[in-house]
């Protein structure tokens, strides 16, 4: 009798643990569902066209689960069978790529807004991703392309299920993830030879706009900019205006551990400022 129970505990643990796992994943999925639920009855109500689902920002660490989690957002607006379209992630790709995106998530509406300006794209969403002791807090806006104005807003509470765990510190792909970051593990920064500011005239000075962009870029151990990605954009010509400047910047290369010219990684920042 004791042999048959002990064989039957034995048969049931690995299917109590499927359950366990198929109960938090679905946890998760209603979760994350209601607030798309939400979000597709706003956007039906506001008439809304078109959606482009950014992935979700958050710290270092879970920029791999803001992905999952922006991708099952998406799939829920989609299966919520209403009349807008949501841009499949492959084409807001390739929007962010012509106009030198860093990467597919974002926070700043006006960047939003400045991406996907030239696209039939009428509403942007943009989500966070934060930790606390009882989960993942989750919220989501949604945004007007045209103004940058917030519409509405959502928030929900994810269990913290193993297979969100395992999401956390994978790194996600990007481009520049692969160079070496100035100032940290032992390489140095470029120090600037030239680097003129940008010119600041046309549409942003008539309308008497100041702004901010910030650019990823990379230098090579010639001193010069070679890839310069868009982190923060800024209307009315000023983004154009700073890359525009920004190529023409010329450095003395960092280096690394060893002390040999090194091509790095780094962000910097261009202030538009009326005086």
């Amino acid at each position: 009798m004791q042999a048959g129970h002990t064989k039957m505990t034995r048969a049931l643990f690995p299917a109590l643990f499927v359950l366990s796992v198929c109960v938090s994943m679905l946890a998760q999925e209603s979760q994350l569902g209601d607030s798309a639920r939400r979000m597709a009855d706003s956007l039906s109500q506001s008439k809304r066209k078109s959606v482009a689902v950014f992935a979700f920002v958050g710290t270092a660490e879970t920029e791999a689960l803001g992905e999952k989690l922006a991708d099952d957002f998406r799939e829920a607006l989609v299966k919520s069978g209403r009349t807008f379209r949501v841009e499949e992630r492959s084409h807001l790709l390739e929007i962010l790529a012509k106009r030198s995106a860093s990467s597919a998530s974002l926070d700043d509406p006006g960047s939003a807004s400045w991406f996907l300006q030239d696209s039939e794209v009428d509403t942007s969403i943009l989500g966070t991703v934060s930790k606390d002791d009882t989960g993942l807090r989750v919220s989501v806006r949604e945004l007007r392309v045209r103004d940058a104005q917030q519409i509405a807003e959502f928030e929900t509470l994810l269990p913290f299920t193993d297979d969100l765990k395992q999401l956390l510190d994978r790194p996600a792909h990007r481009e520049f993830r692969n160079w070496p970051t100035a100032g940290k593990d032992g390489y140095s920064s470029p120090t600037c030879i030239s680097c003129p500011q940008p010119q600041y005239f046309g549409p942003a000075i008539g309308r008497r706009v100041e702004g901010t962009v910030v650019l990823d870029i990379s230098v090579g151990e010639d001193g010069r900019v070679r890839h310069i990605r868009i982190k923060k954009a800024a209307p009315y010509g000023m983004t154009e205006q700073a890359i525009a400047a920004v190529q023409l910047w010329r450095f003395k290369p960092a280096t690394d551990p060893g002390g040999s010219a090194s091509a790095v990684r780094e962000s910097v920042t261009l202030n538009f400022r009326l005086y």
